[in-house]
């Protein structure tokens, strides 16, 4: 739940970093085995310039400038974005922001034209660019400067009409956890200035690691990207069946291996999984069920797992609708076991099958090395 401006406001006595000199730095943004974007900046006493190549869902260009008065806070904010990936789309557009006081003001594309959004920020509020390390080493420097166990601020998504809470814990005399909104939790570590080293979201929502580099070739690098777009990284999918003469549906997103180690890692022990990615994983049956002897009557339902090293917990909530980190345990309908067996070949994309068995079947999971399955039954 989003604080409301009041709380925001009242959080937000900012303290202003140390003055730089000027700063470089560059990043690497990974998932898995694969590169999900490259950045570069410098940091100025007076203004932050950056520029990013993204290569999710499509490959872009984007190049950043933020602009601070002499306390330290954002005034102007200018973002251009050139599509170099030959996707369908404009080839550049251009957005900015002008922060004063508690409120921002944000011009953003919309088609062939602009639209403007007001919004009320919070005193100290910084813009929020996706993958950029650039700008979320000024909310750790910040958040150093400060000095506490922790910190809050608001960041802006162009186009919002509403801040995203930004909090920072201190975890360590060289770390600090990040939770931006929903996405995290981020380990960062940092020097004594707030300086950002390295970061993980390994067994959270964003998965990233993030790591500082030096001698990064980025033209050469941001140029051959350009031709290989990731696309979307967990794509949406369906799984249908007819069961009995009953409609039965399953809508999840499929994440993939990309070299990482899943069970344990990615997807921690002993925490409930969202069973896939992105919003919550929706089941429907057109009848009543029985699942492994419980009773699941007609209707939608979202479908969570609670996986462990001693075995695998199927939960069905009444919820739907809602985020995939949007867990609320007041609406279970029921926590099934599960069969579990190893695979003896890896599956890549994680993969949900129905399979249908005289008047009743099979709902399988599968990623990795493991098969997780539940049986059924038509009413």
């Amino acid at each position: 739940m989003r604080p409301t401006i009041a709380m925001l406001t009242a959080v937000l006595a900012l303290p202003a970093p140390a003055a730089l000199a000027a700063q470089t730095g560059q990043f690497v943004v990974r998932l898995g085995r694969d590169t999900l974007a490259i950045e570069e900046y410098t940091r100025t006493a007076d203004r932050l310039q950056g520029e990013q190549v993204v290569r999710t869902p499509r490959t872009v260009h984007r190049i950043y400038t933020v602009m601070f008065d002499p306390g330290g806070a954002a005034e102007r904010y200018e973002l251009v974005t050139h599509n170099v990936s030959g996707a369908p789309g404009p080839a550049e557009t251009k957005a900015t922001a002008t922060f004063q006081g508690d409120s921002a003001v944000a011009t953003v594309p919309r088609r062939d034209s602009t639209r403007t959004v007001r919004s009320r920020v919070g005193a100290g509020a910084l813009p929020y660019l996706g993958q950029s390390f650039g700008l979320a080493e000024e909310v750790t420097r910040r958040a150093r400067a400060a000095a506490r166990d922790s910190f809050a601020m608001s960041m802006l998504v162009l186009g919002d009409t509403e801040p995203m809470p930004v909090t920072v814990t201190r975890a360590g005399a060289d770390s600090l956890i990040l939770m931006l909104d929903g996405i995290g939790p981020l380990r960062a570590r940092v020097d004594n200035q707030g300086t950002v080293l390295g970061v993980s979201g390994i067994g959270g929502t964003a998965q990233i690691t993030v790591e500082r580099v030096r001698g990064l070739d980025f033209a050469g690098l941001g140029k051959s990207f350009a031709a290989r777009s990731l696309g979307t990284l967990s794509p949406p999918d369906s799984v249908r069946a007819r069961v009995a003469g009953t409609s039965i549906a399953v809508w999840y997103s499929r994440p993939s291996m990309r070299g990482r180690v899943i069970f344990g890692n990615v997807v921690p022990w002993n925490q409930v999984w969202r069973t896939g990615a992105n919003q919550a994983t929706i089941f429907e049956t057109g009848a009543d069920l029985v699942v492994a002897g419980t009773t699941v009557p007609a209707g939608k339902y979202s479908l969570w797992t609670l996986p462990s090293q001693s075995g695998w917990k199927l939960i069905v909530n009444t919820n739907t609708g809602q985020w995939g980190t949007d867990y609320d345990a007041r609406y279970d309908l029921a926590r099934l076991d599960m069969k579990v067996e190893p695979l003896p070949q890896p599956v890549e994309q994680f993969t949900i099958a129905i399979e249908p068995k005289g008047k009743g079947g099979v709902l399988r999971l599968e990623w990795e090395k493991t098969r997780a399955s539940i049986p059924f039954l038509k009413q």
